[in-house]
């Protein structure tokens, strides 16, 4: 399939800073609502509202005979609870029940805000996961102009990760397809994190709140399976340019891999966005900010994957000064 391009513009995305208040707002709301549902005092309320409404309460009320007191103490303790505010808030939620299906439909199964001063290396490997099965060792792929250094590029700070591309020599390892892993110079440093070991899944929603820095190096944020293809790009940047879209296929077969990518012009590095992923057995939909800018149904992944970051520089780039892939956030989802 062809390589269809985008032009953005700003203005095209809403908030990034709204849609994350609005979905933090929106899961506290959810959390308080459904501890409510379960809570004593809207069973006793409940309770009393059909007591008070009953034929029986009426006859009560209506017969002399039984003291106003007790009549009383009911209904002044089904006042005092309709006055909580924690029933209007729920009552209120309960009105617009709706707007929850977002969190119903889907089930939290992996997330990281990265909190901490350090990686969380039981989530995280700071290698390809073959490097790691293999190598027990970073390296690096052909193509790329970077020594993948194991970690040493990788920061967490203020709740963000960061991998930072730098313009260093290192010696370390790059895959050749016909030699194998070979030992050579590099003239630049970066980074790749995955959660091959540790988490895997197959369809669902997959987003992350990144910040693209400008300059000359490439980024990603990618799914990944156990052989070459499947790879699904949630998003590739380089050349100032964003691409969406998978491979797939055999190396082996007449057809060989094939590739479907959207490429987006005119997005404005140094922003942070939300790059999201729907993966479901029929199709793949790619989304920034909610909106949606490719799906594809051909090629579409039947097999666990995992999460993966990287930045590196490409041969035929040339990096001046250091730069830096910031994300704020991940999380992967399973669809109830």
């Amino acid at each position: 399939m062809g390589l269809f391009g985008i032009k953005l513009k700003l203005g095209m995305f809403p908030s990034t800073k709204k849609i994350d208040r609005q979905y933090d707002a929106l899961v506290r709301e959810y959390e308080e609502y459904l501890a409510y549902a379960q809570s004593e005092e809207l069973a006793r309320f409940e309770f009393l509202n059909k007591h008070i409404n009953s034929p029986e309460f009426e006859e009560k009320e209506n017969n002399p005979d039984v003291s106003r007191a007790e009549i009383d103490e009911v209904k002044n303790e089904f006042k005092r609870i309709k006055k909580s505010p924690k029933l209007i808030a729920y009552l209120k939620s309960k009105s617009r029940e709706a707007k929850f299906t977002p969190l119903k439909t889907w089930k939290l199964e992996f997330e990281d805000h990265f909190t901490g001063d350090k990686l969380d290396y039981k989530n995280w490997l700071t290698r390809y996961y073959w490097g790691d099965k293999l190598l027990k060792d970073s390296y690096t792929l052909p193509g790329d102009q970077q020594c993948n250094t194991n970690g040493k590029n990788i920061g967490v700070s203020g709740s963000k990760l960061s991998i930072t591309t730098k313009v260093e020599e290192a010696k370390g390892f790059i895959w050749d397809p016909e030699y194998g892993f070979i030992l050579r110079d590099f003239p630049y440093t970066s980074g790749v994190i995955n959660t091959g070991k540790s988490f895997r899944q197959m369809y669902g929603k997959v987003e992350a709140k990144i910040k693209v820095p400008k300059g000359k190096a490439y980024h990603a944020f990618w799914l990944a399976g156990e052989q070459m293809t499947p790879q699904v790009n949630i998003f590739k940047y380089a050349k100032k340019k964003f691409y969406l879209g998978h491979f797939w296929g055999n190396i082996a077969d007449y057809k060989g891999i094939q590739k479907d990518h959207t490429k987006i012009t005119g997005a404005f590095a140094g922003r942070y966005y939300i790059f999201s992923l729907e993966w479901t057995p029929k199709h793949l939909e790619w989304s920034i900010n909610g909106v949606v800018y490719k799906v594809a149904s051909r090629g579409v992944p039947f097999e666990p994957m995992y999460i993966a970051f990287g930045s590196g520089v490409e041969n035929d780039t040339r990096l001046s000064k250091q730069v830096k892939l910031e994300i704020d956030w991940v999380r992967f989802y399973s669809k109830r």
